[in-house]
Order: structure tokens, then sequence, then C-alpha cells
């Protein structure tokens, strides 16, 4: 027991006085090691009264002696009073004031009763001190001015406690349970379940709106809005991209303001930076113009206006059922409804619930996943695509098409997004060639290029997707490779990858019966009719289809290509590489569940660019395409 200096004199006369003998420092030093032999409690004094432990130790007490008090300051090893003793016999601390009384009792508590029991006396309306004390000591139970010899057991001085001589003390003191163990504990319950799975669900934007002239409709379904804040980037704004929606929201009196500073891959410090340009300016619809860089942007600018208390760590967390997550976003649209514009083919970022932010001061990206995060609007006007520089159709083509072929694989894949993603993959193989080459000289092609991204987002919005993006989200963080690129450097390698019958290790949660992958792919060969007999033909056909097209697009066919002479950068970096992508949102959902080591052999196979032989899961080899 630990009394407070103020008291202390006192508590002493009463322990003296109720029948407490308080022994000489002569007589503690032989009880003493009487307690502790050999660094264990001594079993004889174990519920013996104090005349025979006093006997055992060879001291001489009073007669009526009730409990023998030694007073200490030490907590440890080297003090026996300090131990659980089981015995009617205590160490008295004096505190100086009540936070060093309260140190030296989590002292003990740590050295020898960790999860166990702890009891504060003091006045009841001493409410600072007694919530001090509770939160201090890391125990199962805190009783407050109740006799803790009988108050633990429960029922006894309380309403809270089970009755139980068995007190659990939890994981910290070992235990399997923290608290008294009582009749449920000792019953064989058992438990029948059967297979009942939680729904799927296909969840897109209330509004999708398309084709050329759809720009000045849609936004006239946002009359009686009063203030739009427009987030988009500087070229586009120089451009004049979003002289059109303004002459619209000044047709329909919405006001506008306009943040035009995100930058490629949006950091915290410029989405700060936009937020209090919108706190200030206090908008009710807010409108995201540009590629995925401006639309994730605003969507955590939505989401740190509406809910600043949001941590991204928590968001950016794995999760088996974004259903069931332990992390929890409130919904979005209390203050605003989020509209978004895409003006570059690929990201898909108008029609999904993530985004993707990037903390500079750590370098750390954080991917958020939450359907909260799905915009109420989406425009998708191909007018808008029509001048996209051409350097950046076949990153964000290729993207696109990965968004489609993982998933169309995925554990998360079924009957409502199968046909999407197929439709996406057909699209992108027809017409992305001609809207590279031609440009607004084939305005078919971009139109179907961009309505073929969309739908590719909406896909994998309710599938999910793979590990070829948990690699190219790490490849890209750690190179500065954009994201379309990194994605059509790893998916060919992917495919072949995920493409078995028997992987080691069995995907969590998925939708189907077995792994299906391979005859997945085989799949969408068929459907783009590239031939081939057998299954794993036809995944060759598909892996050669790819290739094919990646060249056609110009796209270089290696890492070290994108590189260049940073082989020992490269190959330092894999472990921590591989390490990351293993814990991207991404990797949950990807048909077969890699090891960390299968990653890096990924990474290897895309950097090396020639054939190389790689042991995957000790199951198969797999040998990479000549590119």
């Amino acid at each position: 027991m630990i009394v407070e200096d103020k008291i202390y004199e006192s508590v002493r006369e009463e322990f003296q006085e109720r029948g407490a003998y308080f022994v000489t420092a002569e007589e503690r030093e032989k009880l003493g090691k009487t307690i502790i032999i050999n660094g264990k409690l001594n079993v004889a004094i174990v519920g013996q009264p104090v005349s025979k432990i006093a006997e055992i130790a060879g001291i001489k007490i009073p007669e009526g002696t009730k409990v023998l008090i030694g007073e200490i300051e030490k907590v440890g090893y080297e003090e026996p009073f300090s131990y659980e003793k089981l015995s009617p016999i205590l160490g008295m601390y004096r505190g100086h004031n009540f936070e060093e009384a309260v140190e030296t009792a989590y002292q003990l508590v740590e050295f020898a009763g960790r999860g166990h029991t702890a009891a504060l006396y003091t006045d009841p309306d001493n409410h600072e001190h007694i919530e001090y004390f509770e939160n201090k000591i890391r125990v199962a139970r805190v009783l407050i001015n109740i006799p803790t010899s009988v108050g633990a057991i429960g029922d006894l001085y309380n309403f809270r406690l089970d009755p139980s001589l068995t007190l659990g003390c939890g994981s910290w003191g070992g235990n399997s349970i923290a608290g008294n163990v009582n009749i449920n504990h000792l019953l064989n319950i058992k438990t029948v379940s059967e297979r009942r799975e939680n729904m799927l669900w296909f969840r897109v934007p209330p509004k999708v709106y398309f084709k050329y002239g759809c720009l000045p409709v849609a936004l006239k379904d946002l009359t009686g809005k009063k203030r739009a804040f427009i987030v988009t980037d500087k070229p586009l704004y120089d451009l004049g991209i979003t002289e059109e929606m303004e002459q619209v929201l000044e047709d329909i009196d919405i006001k506008y303001d306009i943040f035009y500073d995100v930058e490629p891959d949006p950091t915290l410090g410029t989405i700060n930076q936009g937020l209090a340009l919108m706190n200030s300016f206090h908008p009710d619809v807010i409108i995201a113009i540009g590629g995925g860089s401006p639309m994730d942007a605003a969507k955590i600018m939505w989401l740190m206006s509406e809910h600043p208390e949001i941590e991204f760590e928590g968001l950016a967390m794995r999760f088996m059922d974004i259903r069931k997550r332990v992390y929890d976003l409130p919904p979005l649209g209390e203050k605003a409804m989020m509209v978004a514009i895409p003006t570059t083919s690929g990201t898909g970022s108008e029609v999904t619930p993530f985004a993707v932010v990037t903390d500079k001061s750590t370098g750390i990206k954080y991917p958020l996943a939450d359907y909260a995060l799905t915009p109420n609007m989406a425009i998708v006007y191909p007018k808008l695509v029509m001048n996209m520089p051409k350097s950046l159709t076949p990153f964000g083509g290729i993207d696109a098409l990965t968004h489609a072929l993982e998933s169309y694989v995925s554990v998360f894949a079924s009957g409502f997004t199968n046909g999407l993603a197929l439709k996406a993959i057909g699209l992108l193989f027809e017409y992305l060639p001609s809207a590279y080459k031609n440009g607004v000289g084939d305005t078919k092609a971009r139109e179907k290029v961009h309505y073929a991204a969309t739908i590719a987002g909406i896909a994998f919005s309710n599938a999910f997707l793979g590990i070829c993006h948990s690699l190219a989200h790490k490849l890209g963080s750690t190179f500065h490779v954009p994201h379309g690129l990194a994605n059509a450097l790893m998916i060919s390698h992917v495919i072949r990858y995920n493409s078995t019958d028997a992987p080691f290790k069995q995907a969590i949660f998925p939708q189907y019966k077995f792994p299906n992958a391979k005859f997945r792919y085989a799949q969408i060969a068929d459907y783009l009719h590239l031939g081939g007999d057998s299954e794993d033909e036809k995944v060759e056909k598909l892996i050669e289809a790819v290739e094919n097209l990646k060249r056609e697009v110009d796209i270089p066919a290696t890492i070290k290509d994108v590189l260049g002479e940073k082989d020992q950068q490269f190959y330092e970096s894999l472990e921590v590489l591989s390490e990351q992508a293993f814990d991207d949102q991404c990797t949950g959902a990807n048909p077969r569940y890699p090891l960390m080591n299968d990653l890096k052999d990924l990474y290897i196979l895309a950097y090396a660019g020639k054939d190389k032989n790689v042991e995957l899961n000790g199951s198969q080899k797999t040998e990479l395409i000549k590119v």
C-alpha cells in the first residue's frame, strides 16, 4: 500500500490501533528472507496466520497481531515486501504527493501484479484523482473505497463485478480473460454456423452524364445551389478548361471560387492550402475538374472539410471486407456535394471511392478507400479530352486497361462487374492506338477511350484491383514513375503470375469456389478473339496482345528503360518496395495471395527485360516474356 505523506502518520496510528504490527528494520530483514527464498515466494507462509509466519522468521510479535507491516521504499527484486505475498504481510510506502504515490502504485503493479486489482481510497467526489488513478494503473479491476480482499471477488460492496474466486488478469497478466471467471466461462457452449455471406453491392455515383453536350445539362442539375468551389490544376486553368463551366454556373446564379494549385500526386500541404480557401468560401457544391490529381485532391478536401478529425492512417489500413473495417468513415455531403469532371482518360476517379494523398514530410502515400468518397455526380464530357496531350494518352489508357483486367479476375468480381470490365477492355484494345496516334483527328477513338476509362472505373470500384496496382503504387512513389506507366511495366508479369490453378496460398474471402484466374484470363482472350486452344495458350495470347498494344502506343518495355542507370538504387530498394506493396490495400483482392518474395521477383522480372526463371511460392517457375 502507498500512503500520501500528509496522512501517513495518522494512517500508521490507525493500523497500530487495529492490530497491525510494524516490524523493526532488523525484523524486516528477517521477514524479507522468509518471504522470498531463491527468488520465489516461500510456500510455507501462504495463507498462514501471523503467529506462524513470525515463528518461521524468528521474530517476536505482540499477542493478537493481525497483520505484519514493513515500511519500505524500493520496488523490485531486491525488496521482498514488493512481491505478492499471499499472506497477512504488507509493505507500506510513503508518497510525498498524490502523483508520486500513484507512480509507486504503477511500479508495484508492473513488477508483481499487472492485470490484477488495484484500489484507491479517497473522497468519492475527488473525480480528478479517481480518473487519474484508473487511467494510469494497468489492472482489470480498479476498486474505489472498497476492501480489496473481498471486494474484487464481486457482488460484495459493488454490483459491477461477477461473484468469483478466480480473477482474470487479461493479456497484461498473461491470462486469456480480464474479468471475473463466472458460470458462463465454465459452460461448454457449442455454436453451429452455416455459411452465410454478406451481400455484395454495385455502387456508382447517383448521376453519371456522358456524350457531347452533357456538361451544361448536367451542371443545370445544380440549380438551387449557391456556392461552388472548383478544384483544378494550373495548366488546365491557363488553357481555359473551366470557362464553359464558369459560364453555366453564372447562368444559374451560382457563385464560385477556383483553387488551381493542385500538383501531380497532390500533397497534404497543397490540400491544406485548398482546404483553407474552401472553408472560408463555405461552398455547398465542390467541382473537381482535371485528371486524377485534382479529383483526388478535391475528394480529400471534401473529406477534411466535413470530418477534420479523420486520420489517414486509419483509412489507409488494409481490409478483407470493406463493409467490416475497423476504421469507419462517416457519410459525406452534409456541407457540400461532390461533382467530378475528368479531363484525362485513365483514372476513373470520377466514379470511384478511392483517392491518394502524399505526405511530403514523410514521403508516405496514403491510398484511401471508402464509398463515402464516391462523387455525387460524374460528368464524362468527351470534348475535354480532344486536345489532351499525346503523351498522357498511353499512360491513362493502359491504366484503364489494368483497372479492367484486374477487376475481372479480382476475388470480388461479380456478374455486375464482369460485363463492364470486358466492355472496357474491348474498347481500349480497339480504340487506344488510334486515340494515341491520331488524337483529335479521330474524335471517335478519343471519345471511346474516355468512356472506357469511366466504365473500367465503375468495374473496379465494385470489384477492386490487385497486385499490379500494389506494385505500381510503390514503384511510382519511390522512383517518380507516372502511375499509368508503372502499371504498364508490371501488368504482363502479374497476368502470368496470377494464371495458376494451384496457388501456394489461397486468396482471402474469394467469391468463387476454387482459384479460377487462369480461366478468367482465358475468357478475356476469347472475348478479344485472340485464339489459342488451351487456357495456358490463351493466357499467353493475352499477354502477347497486351505487349503489342503497349508497343503501339510507345510504352517502354522495362523498368530499366524508364529509370536508366539506377541498377544499384533499384535493387537496394527491393525489400522496402516489396514490403510496402504487400501492405497495399489492393493486394487483398488479388486472385493469388502473394508472398513478399513473389512481389520482389515480379519487380526483378519487370526490371530485367530478359528471360529469367524465378521460383514463385515454391510451386512453379514463371518465365518473363520477351519484350
